[in-house]
């Protein structure tokens, strides 16, 4: 049976929610609300409260990979999957924003899809947005896993996907899991070389975006490219 005061709460949260979203709610009881919906019959407002010590804030919970987070006393695998699913639904929801559409009428958008789809990785990733000839979006991919500080990058493997997905324009994306904001020597030598090896493809490269942190930064308008 579920204690009638912790069942009690827990409507009471969903009322708050349903009558007003997130409004007056703290961190550990966005996580609180949403660990009702995967851990049944207990309280949860010390697991939320633990996790959000744990890893410091919502970004850092959401961001927290199932291994780590269903150490934390009570979670479970469960749990800790649920949490995870949160940022994954996002990462859908941006991307299903922009398919057909074009991305240069939506930068935004197409910034936070990036930061969704890399912020967080522990690890040095490259891709690619893929367009048609009036910039709409296909598809977006990451091509290409490293190590914390590099990636390796094979020109030739991008742009056979590039011909496979008919495209006609691409923005590359990559990640800086440190943080550090500002493209390297070697990321501007191989913007350019992906910028040389589309050319005789009809493939147009429309931009860079660097992902560091919690910024997306592009190599046109910073003028690294």
């Amino acid at each position: 049976m579920v204690d009638e005061s912790v069942q009690g709460h827990r409507e009471r949260l969903r009322l708050r929610f349903s009558e007003s979203g997130f409004d007056g709610f703290h961190d550990y009881e966005i996580l609180e609300l949403l660990l009702t919906y995967a851990i049944p019959r207990v309280d949860v407002k010390p697991i939320a409260k633990a996790i959000l010590q744990a890893f410091g804030t919502l970004a850092g919970v959401f961001d927290a990979p199932v291994s780590e987070l269903k150490q934390i006393k009570g979670m479970g695998e469960k749990g800790a999957v649920f949490l995870t699913l949160i940022r994954q639904v996002e990462v859908r929801y941006l991307a299903s924003d922009l398919l057909g559409k074009s991305i240069f009428d939506r930068p935004d958008k197409v910034k936070a899809h990036l930061r969704m789809l890399v912020q967080g990785r522990g690890m040095e990733c490259f891709g690619a947005i893929f367009t048609d000839q009036q910039h709409r979006h296909i598809a977006t991919q990451v091509m290409f896993e490293g190590t914390v500080d590099r990636a390796v990058v094979y020109p030739r493997n991008l742009m056979k996907r590039a011909l496979e997905l008919d495209a006609k324009g691409m923005i590359l994306f990559h990640n800086h899991p440190g943080g550090t904001a500002r493209a390297s020597d070697e990321d501007i030598a191989l913007t350019k070389r992906m910028e040389e090896a589309s050319l005789p493809l009809d493939i147009k490269l429309l931009d860079h975006f660097l992902v560091a942190g919690t910024d997306v930064l592009s190599f046109k308008e910073n003028g690294w490219f």
